[in-house]
């Protein structure tokens, strides 16, 4: 046991010593309290991840023989610390940590092609591995024995110093824990990037239990910006430069919650399905993420949903708003559920607070009418100028709510109440619960009759971008599964748009297009002379070009969807496993040809996660 504890804090200062190049990706702009945070996270973190190989060879103890227990040590302690060296490389490389997606880069056959190392790559990199361990061996062979016998390692041989050491480890990293526990509550962007920084970090967040049981008021600090030229997150990649007397509309944007893409239809969205027949309307079109946060991320950034943490740790509003806001529009953010959860007041939102509400005085039901009573208020008093707005409708949200007028599909004596307990065993009647999808999709249906109408009649709707899209889909059990958040198949992510783009005839688009399309369709619209790659990964929904692929993100995993497939592969360290689906969400027969073939889908996804990172 002793000789191990050397070993543990041996290797501690190994791997500080290995990854201390992580530090250098620390904006030089820190202050000092943010570089306390970050080294005492940067020791902590590898005191925490250390502690794996040191219980693992504990097991050898059991065979009751030095040599047995350290030869375990030094495998194991040195496999961690190629792992660090290896994740390091990635990091410095590309602005991410070692996950499935490079995993299946590294055992698909074939990638090779397309990511040649090079001889000295090679050479040099297992110079480093050799290195390593040969740095293990060393001190177990001759500095470990040569430690034992000085006087200070027999004041140190009892279990009294040996409980003091662990307790000391422990504190250090509940220390750290509770350090970024307490800047998540303050949104303190210095310390809640080392989240981003440091590979494996582990964090133990209450801030959904502060706000809900505690009753505590969420307050992001917002006086820490940190210039995207000093960060990790490069965003936007150049200021926007619109051309001089281009076109300013108003703009629109109306997200449904779980607005799925059959949903379309005369019985359960009347007027949206009829106003559709003279817009365009797009049969394609898939969600950037399969639950609201990641949804609502893409279709407001214009890019991947993997940035969601780097643009959460730092408050980085999204391009669209910053650049409006600098043409002087007016911003009317109206939501009916409250988005401190997911947090889009310190992402999506960050730079509008003032302008947006989310809380409302009223029962859950009626949220959604007194919402459009808002906005169309807002365009009773505006001031003079273009205008931005955002109406985002919840009552399809689980369980679904609408008022008895819109009880138009049956649903028996169901209560509004769902049971998932019962859902969980596989039972309760899913025909009857998606029933009170429809009609709560019905009943937003008629929430957005009276917010196009306004429009409308006060003489604005031929001056306005009307984009209106769900923020993800729903399922009921196509697949096997209920709700979202589960799945990448089209029951989750494929979504219903509409959208009212001055001067286009109406018809139906039938390509491949994303939530990412939007802000590049709105600015390209507004004579943005910037090329797309500086702001966005999508394209315009008036490009005729259809993408090879579309990138679909969670909290841990994402998925490349095309017309043949889905690719899901995992975002962290820990989700290494990359299947390959066929549309009906059925894993193909021969995965490793599969994946194969789809090698320049996956590197080029590969390129646009370090897009927007420096």
């Amino acid at each position: 046991m002793e000789a191990l504890a050397y070993c543990y804090a041996f290797n501690v200062l190994l791997l500080m010593s290995v990854g201390h190049g992580y530090l250098a990706s620390v904006p030089p702009s820190t202050s000092m309290i943010g570089w306390l945070a970050t080294l005492l996270a940067f020791v902590a973190n590898f005191a925490l991840l250390a502690l794996v190989p040191a219980l693992l060879s504990l097991v050898a103890l059991i065979s009751r023989r030095l040599w047995v227990m350290l030869t375990a040590a030094v495998i194991l302690f040195g496999l961690l610390n190629v792992f660090i060296y290896a994740d390091l490389v990635i990091y410095q490389l590309w602005r991410f940590h070692f996950n499935g997606f490079v995993w299946n880069l590294i055992t698909t056959p074939g990638s090779g092609d397309a990511t040649i190392a090079g001889k000295s790559t090679v050479l040099y990199t297992a110079g480093s591995v050799a290195l390593i361990f040969t740095t293990e061996i060393v001190f177990v062979a001759l500095v470990l024995p040569w430690i034992r016998r000085r006087p200070l390692a027999a004041r140190l041989q009892s279990r009294k110093a040996f409980v003091g050491v662990g307790c000391a480890v422990l504190a250090l990293i509940l220390l750290n824990i509770a350090v970024y526990d307490i800047a998540d509550l303050r949104g303190n962007v210095e310390v809640l990037r080392v989240k981003q920084l440091f590979p494996l970090y582990q964090s133990v967040t209450m801030k959904k239990f502060a706000i809900k049981v505690l009753g505590m008021k969420y307050s992001p600090d917002m006086r820490l910006k940190v210039p995207p030229s000093q960060g990790s997150f490069y965003y936007p990649k150049a200021p926007l430069r619109f051309r001089a007397g281009g076109p300013r509309p108003n703009i629109l944007i109306v997200p449904i919650e779980g607005g799925r893409f059959d949903m379309l239809t005369p019985d359960v969205m009347p007027f949206l399905s009829r106003w559709s027949e003279s817009n365009l309307v797009f049969r394609e079109n898939f969600s950037t993420g399969n639950t609201t946060r990641y949804g609502i991320f893409g279709l407001l950034y214009g890019i991947y949903g993997s940035y969601w943490q780097r643009a959460f740790a730092e408050h980085t509003g999204p391009t669209l708003f910053k650049s409006l806001q600098g043409l002087g529009y007016k911003f009317r953010i109206l939501c009916s559920a409250n988005m401190n959860y997911p947090e889009l007041h310190s992402t999506c939102f960050v730079d509008v607070l003032p302008d947006t509400t989310d809380q409302w005085q009223c029962e859950r039901v009626d949220r959604d009418v007194f919402m459009t009573d808002a906005f169309i208020k807002f365009l009773d008093q505006k001031p003079a100028g273009p205008f931005l707005g955002f109406v985002f409708y919840d009552a399809s949200h689980q369980p679904y709510s609408y008022p008895p007028e819109h009880a138009i599909f049956p649903t028996g004596n169901m209560s509004e109440d769902i049971n998932y307990i019962k859902l969980a065993r596989g039972e309760g009647d899913m025909a009857l619960i998606k029933n009170r999808y429809k009609n709560s999709l019905h009943y937003v249906d008629s929430q957005i009759q009276r917010l196009l109408q306004a429009l409308e009649q006060r003489g604005l709707l031929d001056n306005t971008l009307v984009f209106v899209m769900g923020d993800h889909g729903e399922e009921f059990r196509e697949f096997g599964l209920f709700g979202h958040d589960s799945a990448f198949h089209r029951y989750q992510t494929q979504t219903l748009m509409v959208a009212h783009i001055l001067g286009e005839s109406p018809r139906a688009i039938n390509r491949l297009t994303s939530h990412m399309d939007v802000p590049a369709t709105i600015l390209t619209y507004m004579g943005v002379e910037n090329p797309l790659s500086d702001y966005t990964l999508g394209h315009s929904l008036l490009d005729e070009h259809e993408p090879p692929f579309l990138f679909i993100a969670n909290w841990s995993t994402a998925a490349l969807v095309d017309r043949r497939s889905i690719i899901t592969f995992g975002l962290e360290a820990y989700n290494a496993d990359t299947t390959i689906l066929d549309t009906n969400n059925v894993p193909l027969p021969n995965q490793r040809d599969a994946l194969a073939a789809r090698k320049g889908e996956l590197l080029s996804a590969l390129e646009g996660m370090r897009q927007f990172t420096k």
